[in-house]
This record gives structure tokens, C-alpha cells and sequence, in this order.
């Protein structure tokens, strides 16, 4: 049964497939002014399912929380050195920026609506219903830790808010481990104080893959300062995310992260080194 099952490793490995305008937008924070296309998330992400039952027709949602390790510019992230007040670590603690300067990091919060399909054997089809998705220019308190229940990941400034669109439907096989969605969404906020001009019109293709070793992850064994209970599956997600300036007002943005794959890393009572 899915529900009882641990599987030892969920890595998630994301290809982007980009449509819509090509000029890159920028992005301004305490380091410059930077082009900029998106965000490579941490590899060691979170995401934990809330109401899931392997069984047709129910309902739950899966939320995603991570810090950003780079800023990306057209697929090619930008050099660290460029970087030296960018706290690439959630561990509470500011890194030991220059003389003169202001650490800060970037952090995404996502909840994805689902609805089971159906499963069989050990195949599961699913349905996206919708969702929304926030990104956060933040001082240095994302902490991820063990124990430390993932705070602040959403106290910062809103630079770049939207929704997930419904309509898509994905299937995840335990035997394998393989999935493959594509996600679209709309963006509805660009603080343009952080980033020029507004975004929109990018599609992305997201795979996710099951190894045999947890990489540079942790479970911070909550979120926002709840604790995750028995009822919650909880696994390491990894996501890059791509935008591009919006063509005309409405148009559609990536959200472009592991969120559909979630027979992950188990629960709470199954602890993780």
C-alpha cells in the first residue's frame, strides 16, 4: 500500500521546455542589478502532501517550500562571486557577507490542488485542480534544519506571486519512480521594485526520478512552524523555475518545480537522518 510504503530517496530533476518572449527581465537586490530568467530552488526543498488517500477521487494538496541556491540567466546560473550577500543556506543563520552590505535570500512557497484518478497496482494518475505559487525576497531566518520546522520561508516581501493552472494530469509509478508533467500558471504579481518588467509567457516540463541516497537534505520535520503529523507525507523536492517578460498583460508564466511526484520520504514518525 502507497500509504505505508517508504521510499528511501525522491530526487527531481527538471527540464524546461521555453515558449513566449526571449529577452531576459532583471533583478535588483543588495548585490546589482542582474539579468535574470529565473531561479535554481535547493536541492534540498521540501514538499509534504496534506489529505492524501490513494483512492479515486480523493482531494488533497501538496505544498512546496525551498530557498533558492542561484539566480539563472538564460539556463546558466549566475556566477556566485557576483553574489557575496546571497545566503544560499537555510539554516537561520546569515552567511558573513562584505563590509558595507545587506544579506538576503530568496525563497518560494507553492501549493499545488490535486485530485487521485485512480490507482492500480503501483501506479497512481492524478489530476491538477490549481494552486498558487509565492516568491519571497527575505532577510536571512529560512531555516530547514531538523527540527527547526521550516520557518521563515514566507515572512519576506512578495517579488513575484501567481496561480497554477488546472488541467493537468500527471502519473507517478512507485515500481520506477518516474514522472512527467507539464505545470503552467499565471503570474498575478511582479513587484517591479525587485524585478522588470513584468513576467509571464514561459512553459516547463518537469521529471522526477527516484535514487537510493538522500542528497543534501534534511527533514525540517515542519513548516511555518507546525509540526508535520502522521497524516503528512514528506520528501526532498528539487525544482529550477524560468520566467520570461510578459508579451501583454495576462500572459502565462512557468511554474516549473516538483510538485506532482509525492510518495516521497515518509512521514514524521519515519525519522530521517
Amino acid at each position: 500500500m502507497f500509504k505505508k510504503k517508504l521510499i528511501s530517496t525522491l530526487g527531481v530533476a527538471v527540464g524546461l521546455a521555453l515558449s513566449g518572449a526571449s529577452s531576459a527581465a532583471t533583478i535588483t537586490n543588495s548585490d546589482g542589478t542582474f539579468a535574470f530568467t529565473g531561479f535554481d530552488w535547493s536541492s534540498g526543498g521540501t514538499a509534504f502532501t496534506t489529505g492524501f488517500v490513494p483512492v479515486a477521487g480523493d482531494t488533497f494538496q501538496l505544498t512546496y517550500f525551498a530557498l533558492a541556491t542561484n539566480i539563472v540567466n538564460g539556463g546558466v546560473n549566475v556566477n556566485p562571486l557576483s553574489l557575496p550577500h546571497m545566503d544560499v543556506i537555510a539554516d537561520g543563520v546569515a552567511n558573513t557577507p562584505p563590509a558595507g552590505g545587506t544579506t538576503y535570500e530568496y525563497t518560494i512557497v507553492a501549493v499545488v490542488n490535486e485530485t487521485v484518478v485512480s490507482c492500480v497496482g503501483t501506479l497512481c494518475t492524478f489530476n491538477v485542480t490549481g494552486g498558487n505559487f509565492n516568491i519571497y525576497y527575505n532577510g536571512t531566518d529560512a531555516n530547514a534544519l531538523a527540527g527547526q520546522l521550516g520557518t521563515g520561508f514566507d515572512d519576506g516581501t512578495v517579488i513575484i506571486a501567481g496561480s497554477i493552472n488546472g488541467g493537468t494530469q500527471s502519473t507517478f509509478d512507485q515500481a520506477n519512480g518516474s514522472n512527467s508533467t507539464t505545470l503552467q500558471g499565471t503570474v498575478t504579481t511582479t513587484n517591479n521594485t525587485f524585478i522588470n518588467p513584468t513576467l509571464g509567457g514561459t512553459t516547463a516540463t518537469t521529471t522526477l526520478q527516484i535514487g537510493n541516497a538522500i542528497t543534501t537534505w534534511v527533514n525540517p520535520d515542519g513548516f511555518d512552524g507546525a509540526a508535520f503529523t502522521a497524516n503528512n507525507i514528506v520528501f526532498q523536492a528539487d525544482a529550477n523555475q524560468s520566467f520570461t517578460p510578459a508579451p501583454e498583460p495576462g500572459s502565462l508564466a512557468l511554474l516549473g518545480a516538483a510538485f506532482l511526484g509525492f510518495f516521497g520520504l515518509g512521514r514524521r514518525r519515519n525519522k530521517l537522518a
